[in-house]
């Protein structure tokens, strides 16, 4: 090899890290990669990856399947079986963390075969790592030790981000795969996944290179080189738009060590306020390179050279936007609770749904005024967060891909149209009642191997919710933090304990794994009583949440508060104590109906500010058609009277009425004896006179004819007949005759077909089979 000449060569990664170790230099920086950037690659390995093996065919021949590229690295190698990075650390570490994490779930697995391959890429002698990077050992070892990390003041940079990287790639591997994949995971990462390694002569070379890639260690970003492509346009205005981009950065400094903010925020101002919808390249090239998709579509943007304005007005928008966004960034990075109320941006932050800036600056106009800017914003965050949990109640897959799906595709084209607070109250509205499914639908949700992040967040919320209300400290972070609070089974693991009454063991693990039969209590109660049986819990649960601490007896005694609060959410039948007696099968039950009455009462639109509107509810103010029944106007007249009948018992409107439509015509017409029922006022005493009847005052209707004394007893008994406008009392409770059979004998005709009613004098055409009848008297 000559004194400077460059190689490349093609290395899977089982053959770039098999007996080899990587070094790093003195001049390279720190891990400082942060959430977006592992997520980035972690998203982007593992949609590849179902793409393939999604293929049957790939799955028998994996061979044949094409390679994913996963960029170039630069290094030089001073001696066999050394190398030193001059570029690609990030990548290499990043990797590094996803191999512990992946022999970790082997192992727990008992897949000898991919433990035996990944110890290969991750060791080169079982004993030393395969990246000999000496600051980052002690964190690396706790991580292979399936050990917790204690970080210090001490600790560099490096480790503390590694630490916190090594968490997220175990978090988001359960989020983005299921547990039987993990095998031909990694499987596939290991032999269809590529790097191109560019090979230094010298370590002055490398350096040399170095220096040119990074352009003496301060590499452009993409907002560096749209900003230097907004300057070269503005005209004079160029001192003026460099001040704003300056604000604007400073606006977006929430956090000295995220040096990603400015990147993150234009890109979602770009997605959510200029991206044509409905252009998935538009999304993917704002995310991979902003500044081209700029130069590429300045004339969609309006930012072509005939215009210098335009440039100085699209950062003034930039710089608005980021003013108003400034507390939604703050509120995804701690919690924000009292009059603010954004705690629900800081659990999408944590439940992995990014993509909730891009529909909140959908919602924001860059003319807002801060007050409705922040309530756009907190209304699309609880929606997201709702959307989030009904997912995870209704057992749908709650992946990036989802959420990124519901932000760009129907929140973003929704939220553009959006002008007010109410606007967007309005249409989020629209979509609630537009929710598959129901929370009511959850009546078996529990634990699994891949779904802990997702119940954890439930119980958390249940928690908090009933802690505040019966005004108890509580910290829904701490909730939160699977190191300060477990999940708690309220049975431990035995199943002989509950032999009889279930005998099935799968049923007892899956009953036992039931959301109802779950709680959140701190790690250090939870490791000390995690065999007693339950009755022996209570004792300990009461001195936890109210929610754990209910089952003990007793416990809601001299709490008045809880006792309100029970009151107020109608929950004395499911937030009660349990005896010794309960069974687990209705233990269970029980709280499972509580935790989905607490969701309903958490979620509840209404609660969050999105108002509702019924499918049938009538357009333009017009009043919907008043239900028939007992206490509706007929039409026409006036509303009946409500005066309570003196005789008899009030009519019951649920009774069933007795279709008489194939019983003989002259029984049909009520031209037949009844027995006499028992009236509670008929055969009564006097109470001053022994032995003589009290008098009762004749019914109206009894003066009548008998022929319509018998019609207007089946009229007041009809559903369907309008009231007697002078009838105060009386009447039978039978069925008027079924609509088509008419009484000839009471209602005259007139000429043409007509009938007349003498009592209510109404008319009516007769059915041409009716009228040959009362003409001929038959």
């Amino acid at each position: 090899m000559g004194a400077d000449e460059i190689r490349s060569q093609g290395f899977s990664l089982k053959e770039l890290l098999r007996d080899v170790t990587y070094e790093i230099d003195y001049y390279q920086r720190d891990y400082t990669w942060g959430e977006d950037e592992v997520r980035t690659l972690l998203r982007d390995l593992c949609g590849s990856f179902r793409n393939w093996s999604a293929n049957p065919s790939y799955l028998r021949r994996p061979h044949t399947a094409p390679q994913y590229f996963l960029g170039p690295f630069v290094y030089y190698e001073p001696s066999r079986n050394q190398r030193y990075l001059v570029d690609g650390q990030q990548r290499f570490v990043t990797l590094h963390l996803l191999f512990l994490q992946l022999r970790l779930a082997a192992q727990e697995r008992a897949d000898t075969r991919a433990v035996d391959r990944l110890n290969r890429v991750i060791t080169t002698d079982g004993e030393h790592f395969s990246l000999g990077i000496t600051d980052h050992e002690p964190v690396l070892r706790a991580v292979a030790e399936a050990r917790t990390y204690e970080t210090g003041v001490w600790d560099s940079l490096s480790r503390r981000n590694l630490w916190a990287r090594s968490q997220q790639i175990e978090s988001q591997l359960a989020e983005e795969l299921d547990a039987e994949n993990l095998t031909r995971f990694t499987e596939w990462l290991l032999d269809r996944v590529v790097l191109v390694g560019i090979r230094a002569a010298s370590s002055d070379h490398g350096y040399r290179m170095f220096e040119t890639m990074n352009d003496r260690g301060a590499r452009l970003t993409a907002v560096d080189l749209l900003k230097s492509h907004l300057l070269s346009h503005v005209g004079a205005n160029e001192d003026q738009l460099n001040t704003q981009w300056q604000e604007m950065l400073r606006e977006l400094a929430t956090d000295r060590e995220d040096h990603a903010a400015a990147s993150r925020f234009i890109k979602a101002f770009l997605l959510a306020r200029c991206a044509r919808e409905g252009q998935d390249e538009d999304r993917r090239q704002i995310d991979s390179n902003l500044n081209v998709w700029v130069r590429q579509n300045a004339a969609h943007l309006q930012l072509v050279p005939e215009r210098p304005e335009n440039f100085l007005h699209f950062v003034q928008d930039l710089l608005k936007s980021a003013r108003l966004f400034r507390p939604f960034l703050a509120a995804g990075r701690a919690l924000k609770t009292g009059g603010d109320r954004l705690e629900t941006v800081l659990f999408s932050e944590r439940n992995g749904l990014t993509c909730q800036a891009v529909a909140i600056l959908a919602a924001i106009d860059p003319d807002d005024r801060p007050s409705d800017a922040k309530d756009k914003g907190r209304l699309v965050a609880d929606y997201m967060d709702r959307w989030y949990a009904l997912r995870v109640l209704q057992d749908l897959p709650v992946q990036s891909a989802d959420a990124d799906t519901l932000a760009h595709d129907t929140l973003v084209p929704l939220l553009r149209r959006c002008r007010t607070a109410a606007d967007v109250a309005a249409a989020l509205g629209d979509l609630v009642t537009q929710d598959p499914g129901s929370i009511r639908d959850a009546v078996t949700l529990g634990l699994r191997g891949n779904n802990a992040h997702q119940i954890r967040y439930l119980l958390a919320r249940a928690t908090a919710y009933v802690e505040e209300a019966c005004q108890r400290p509580h910290d829904v972070l701490a909730y939160l933090d699977r190191d300060r609070f477990h999940i708690e089974h309220l049975w431990a693991n035995h199943h002989h304990r509950v032999k009889e009454e279930i005998p099935d063991p799968v049923v007892f693990r899956s009953r036992r794994n039931q959301l109802g039969g779950l709680g959140l209590l701190m790690g250090r109660e939870n490791s000390s009583i995690n065999d007693l049986p339950l009755h022996d819990k209570a004792a300990y649960y009461a001195r936890s949440n109210v929610l754990l601490g209910i089952i003990a007896p007793g416990y809601d005694q001299r709490n008045p508060l809880l006792r309100e609060f029970i009151k107020t959410h109608k929950l004395d039948k499911v937030l009660r104590p349990f005896g010794p007696r309960e069974t687990m099968t209705s233990l269970v039950q029980t709280r499972q109906e509580l935790y989905l009455c607490l969701f309903e009462h958490i979620w509840n639109p209404e609660r969050l500010g999105l108002p509702i509107t019924s499918a049938s509810e009538p357009e333009d103010g017009a009043q919907p058609p008043a239900r028939p029944g007992r206490h509706a106007a007929p039409t026409g007249g006036r509303a009946p009277s409500h005066r309570r009948r003196p005789h008899g018992r009030r009519p019951d409107p649920h009774r069933r009425h007795t279709n008489r439509a194939h019983l003989p015509l002259h029984r049909s017409l009520g031209h037949h004896r009844r027995r006499r029922r028992h009236h509670p006022h008929r055969d009564r005493r006097h109470p001053l006179r022994p032995g003589r009847r009290s008098r009762r005052r004749r019914p109206r209707h009894q003066n009548l004819p008998g022929h319509e004394r018998m019609a207007h007893r089946r009229r007041s008994r009809s559903p369907h007949q309008p009231a007697h406008p002078a009838r105060s009392r009386g009447g039978l409770r039978r069925p008027l005759t079924p609509p088509g059979i008419t009484d000839v004998g009471c209602r005259p005709l007139l000429a043409g077909g007509q009938e007349v009613n003498r009592i209510t004098g109404t008319h009516r055409s007769l059915p041409s089979w009716q009228n040959r009848l009362a003409t001929t008297g038959a």
